[in-house]
């Protein structure tokens, strides 16, 4: 499914329009072959429908709602919105085979925007929400939506906004997904006990991660195809030589699906720390394995360092940030 983002719509003319019973959506739209349009809500159920006219007019609604997020499909376009019981107005050009191309003026979503602004903008923008700045100024279940278009998988930033859902609307859906994607990152997030693997070795014998409990161990998820890795596992060996100690282990695991893939790594790499390897192999999309169900990453490399108990201390660790958490691992215990 191709889907909206944010910068695909051209957002103009913003100003509320008078209030009503029930959401209404109309408008407007050029368009270059037969278009329905639908909404439903983010589970999936469908609430409205309506077919472009040959005159380009449509309209549906209006239903009464639940102010929360849903999904405007347009096409085989899908675009997460923010909704209330409003007017929304929406004219201009839709292009389904290049949605990018499309000029979208959407009038009545206000609410929509005021989440918009919250969300970290750029390529490289760090998906963080800082709580003292956000409390307040949205309402209801605009903070479960503020977390469902921000996306980001930090702990801390999901569990702080589903905590400033007030208890009135926690049945709304959005507030649901937020609490069980709080629930599931909680298995992994920091100071949370790693999951116990058991993989095996080079010579064929099962190794788990509790074998080196009062360690702390560095976990490098990796495998023989994927470049960035193998560039990773070289700038890991300097950190390795230069930290290497009774306290320290480094464990890299293989997730190649064919064993002699990880076999003829090992002879090129030759690298001195301990190597496992994990036969489910690495799995993209919806179904991650279940080391990546686990510590909750769907890209390799990953880098994970657990402490001396066994439980988290930092994850997604790459360059020189290894160094760094490895050496502020050993200050906090002596």
């Amino acid at each position: 499914m191709k889907r909206f983002t944010i910068l695909c719509i051209l957002l103009l003319g913003s100003m509320a329009l008078h209030a009503q019973v029930g959401l209404k959506i109309s408008g407007k739209l050029r368009i270059l072959k037969p278009l329905e349009i639908h909404l439903e809500t983010i589970d999936g159920q469908q609430l409205l429908s309506a077919k472009v006219s040959k005159d380009g007019t449509f309209s549906m609604g209006p239903r009464e709602i639940t102010p929360d997020l849903y999904i405007l499909c347009m096409g085989e376009t899908r675009q997460p919105v923010y909704l209330t019981n409003n007017q929304v107005i929406i004219k201009g050009f839709y292009d389904a085979t290049s949605p990018e191309n499309s000029s979208l003026a959407f009038t009545g979503i206000d609410d929509f925007l005021k989440i918009s602004a919250w969300i970290p903008k750029g390529k490289n923008a760090v998906p963080k929400i800082i709580g003292s700045e956000v409390k307040g100024q949205l309402e209801g279940t605009m903070y479960s939506a503020l977390a469902y278009l921000a996306a980001t998988d930090d702990y801390e930033t999901n569990k702080m906004l589903l905590e400033l859902v007030p208890e009135s609307v926690k049945d709304a859906l959005s507030v649901k997904w937020l609490a069980c994607k709080v629930d599931s990152l909680s298995r992994f997030a920091i100071g949370a006990e790693a999951y116990d693997f058991t993989y095996v070795n080079p010579d064929g014998k099962p190794v788990r991660l509790s074998d080196f409990r009062g360690k702390f161990v560095l976990i490098d998820f990796w495998a023989s195809w994927c470049g960035p890795c193998r560039q990773e596992m070289k700038s890991l060996l300097p950190i390795y030589n230069e930290l290497k100690d009774d306290d320290l282990v480094f464990i890299s695991i293989s997730l190649d699906k064919r064993e002699k893939d990880w076999r003829n790594m090992l002879e090129v790499e030759n690298l001195p720390w301990v190597m496992l390897w994990n036969k489910e192999g690495f799995t993209v999309g919806d179904a991650p394995n279940t080391i990546q169900k686990a510590y909750g990453f769907y890209g390799i490399p990953f880098i994970v360092l657990i402490d001396k108990k066994g439980r988290i201390l930092a994850r997604g660790l790459r360059g020189e940030k290894v160094r760094e958490e490895i050496l502020k691992a050993r200050m906090n215990v002596e």
